[in-house]
């Protein structure tokens, strides 16, 4: 059945979205994050259903057998690098511009190099493979090495993104840096109201990351990798500024909205499904039977895919175990088992299909870390949130709901057991909160088309006119000081002080004329008297 309406889908989607001839599409997506993959998994799966010939590098291989246009190649061993940070030891102590120079860039490449070293892949990329592809599509995140693939094919390219923007990202496509504006996450920007002096030091931090730290620790060693395995490789940079369009998971109404150029295109929620599955069984009761006789309702409690329970010191444990188990309401905690005896009002496990529970009609609260995806199920759902970000974009995400009124913030490096209960208790005590999510519910719901309507349309708008440089912004070929008039503005600052400088001296030259010529017709008056 689930088989048969993802067909009708397809078939209503080459109806809609404007037909193109089959393409053959090589698809790379390369971080090692389930969040980052299934923000773009229905792409993958409608190309190939509308005929496309899909061939599909990822660390999360998609299930369904039957999609026989769809070649993939698994790099899931890739996990182990991402799961060996300790995200909640890092929280507060480095902004995410250090994380990214203490261990992404390590691991990008590493990342890179078991793209490249795969050898399914090598069969595909090597020069007498006689493989050819319409159109690359690559995550645009932190392996730019890949980006040499559109030039080894000779193909458009597609970037994606399943997050905000980091500031190297808006500079490389042109937008406009903000470094003080609240959509700035990767230096941890928390406020609207900012004070100069911070500016100051968010504009500084900013350009020297871009400047300095992004090329010296970043695109270097990805320029390197790609000339390693490919010959005649050209800048990185020229490939990334160069791409066709980038497909953003950001929908405007969820996240700060900013000045973007014409060629970043927004999507999201692609994930979401409708067609929902029963709840699973355990062993002494099944959690259908849990969550169907909470009569005050219940929470449900996950900080993701990325923050596991190892990272929690015992405090934090005692702290969320205390809390919840005190709580008037029932309790579903994406956790693992290790408390001695578990309260009659939590049901734990290790994992929960979580579009399933929010969609229950007795969920009053979801607490969770602030991931996009979650946010995005948590507004399809219409379910109120407590917020505890741990990394990456998940303070703004937060933040940001925090000011549409859908949700309470709680600092987990302040985190205490008053204050997270005080911040349950709000939320669901306070109407106001519920009320705000379905409105917000409406809006991100009110488009003119589906955003999977709009992604594959462009994606085939690409294909159809083999690139769309007309929809790239000039200023990414300018440099850095023109882009934003910077040595016009110190042209200027020049001109000022120096006119500073000499109206000053004219002063004083005046004032020295006029008190010689005082001092002198005093003295005058002195000799005269004598």
């Amino acid at each position: 059945m689930k088989s048969l309406i993802v067909t009708i889908v397809a078939c209503l989607l080459t109806l809609n979205v404007g037909f193109s001839s089959s393409a053959k599409i090589l698809v790379i997506i390369s971080v090692p994050s389930y969040s980052h993959q299934i923000a773009y998994q229905s792409i993958w799966k409608t190309l190939s259903l509308l005929g496309h010939h899909v061939t599909l590098v990822t660390t999360d291989p998609l299930p369904e057998k039957n999609l026989t246009n769809l070649r993939q190649i698994d790099l899931s061993y890739n996990y182990k690098h991402i799961r060996s940070i300790n995200f909640l030891a890092l929280k507060g102590k480095y902004s995410w511009q250090n994380i990214m120079k203490m261990y992404f860039c390590e691991i990008s490449s590493i990342l890179a190099e078991s793209i490249f070293n795969h050898p399914d892949f090598k069969k595909i990329y090597t020069p007498d493979s006689g493989e050819k592809f319409d159109l690359i599509i690559t995550e645009a995140i932190i392996t730019p090495a890949i980006y040499a693939f559109a030039h080894r094919f000779q193909a458009p390219l597609i970037g994606t993104y399943s997050l905000g923007f980091l500031q190297m990202s808006h500079f490389a496509f042109g937008n406009p840096l903000l470094p003080s504006h609240p959509s700035t996450w990767d230096i941890g920007v928390t406020d609207q109201n900012i004070a100069f002096w911070t500016r100051v030091q968010n504009y500084v931090l900013t350009w020297w990351h871009i400047h300095v730290d992004c090329h010296n620790i970043f695109y270097k060693p990805q320029q390197e990798i790609a000339e390693k395995y490919l010959d005649n490789i050209p800048s990185i940079i020229e490939l990334q500024k160069n791409m066709s369009i980038i497909l953003v998971n950001q929908q405007e109404e969820i996240s700060y909205t900013r000045p973007n150029v014409p060629n970043i295109i927004h999507f999201g929620g692609l994930h979401i499904r409708n067609n929902l599955k029963p709840l699973p069984k355990v062993i002494f009761c099944t959690l259908q039977e849990f969550v169907d006789n909470a009569s005050n309702g219940f929470i449900y409690v996950s900080l993701g895919t990325n923050v596991h329970p190892d990272m929690f010191p015992e405090n934090l444990k005692n702290i969320f175990f205390n809390t919840l188990s005190n709580l008037p309401v029932k309790v579903v905690w994406k956790f693992t088992e290790d408390f001695r005896k578990i309260p009659d009002n939590i049901y734990i496990a290790k994992w929960f299909p979580q579009q399933e529970i929010l969609a229950h009609p007795n969920l009053k609260l979801f607490i969770y870390q602030g991931g996009l995806q979650s946010t995005e199920e948590a507004v399809y759902s219409g379910v109120p949130l407590v917020g505890i970000p741990v990394l990456a974009d998940q303070d703004m995400q937060v933040n940001k709901m925090v000011s549409l009124g859908v949700c309470k913030k709680v600092d987990i490096l302040e985190i205490t057991r008053e204050v997270l209960n005080e911040a349950i208790l709000e939320v669901l005590n306070n109407k106001s909160y519920k009320e705000n999510m379905m409105n917000l519910k409406k809006f991100i719901e009110d488009k003119p088309l589906s955003n999977l309507k709009k992604v594959i349309w462009w994606i085939e708008y690409v294909i159809r006119h083999k690139g769309a440089p007309h929809l790239r912004s000039s200023i990414v070929d300018e440099p850095w000081y023109q882009r934003y008039d910077t040595d016009v503005i110190a042209f200027l600052s020049v001109v000022l002080f120096v006119i500073a400088l000499l109206s000053l001296y004219v002063v004083y030259k005046i004032l020295l004329v006029i008190i010689k010529y005082y001092i002198t017709l005093v003295t005058d008056k002195k000799m005269k008297k004598n």
